[in-house]
């Protein structure tokens, strides 16, 4: 019985050791891509290559939050939020209301 104890106690710490793992791996992925938009001129291929990987991760979200329904695009074609009717990122531009 001793055995199958430390067989599970064994499974959770590997189970918590590999989602902290995953968890590291994305933000290692954020800082990459921040470090190369910090970089200097030298790395401008770099650049260009995570404000690609950006943008298409924005519009993967953009996606998939039009499919459940909480944006849409406007007249204008711009994003906003269909509850509010407020634009995407308004937020960010103007600050907290």
């Amino acid at each position: 019985m001793l055995m199958v104890y430390i067989l599970i106690a064994t499974g959770a710490i590997a189970l918590i050791f590999l989602t902290l793992w995953l968890r590291e791996r994305k933000n290692a992925q954020m800082e990459y891509i921040a470090y190369g938009l910090r970089s200097g001129d030298d790395h401008t291929e770099s650049t260009k290559t995570n404000i690609t990987m950006i943008e298409s991760g924005f519009r993967e979200a953009m996606s998939k939050l039009e499919d459940i329904g909480e944006v849409k695009r406007d007249k204008e074609g711009q994003w906003v939020w269909t509850k509010s009717g407020k634009p995407v990122g308004d937020i960010l531009n103007h600050g907290k209301k």
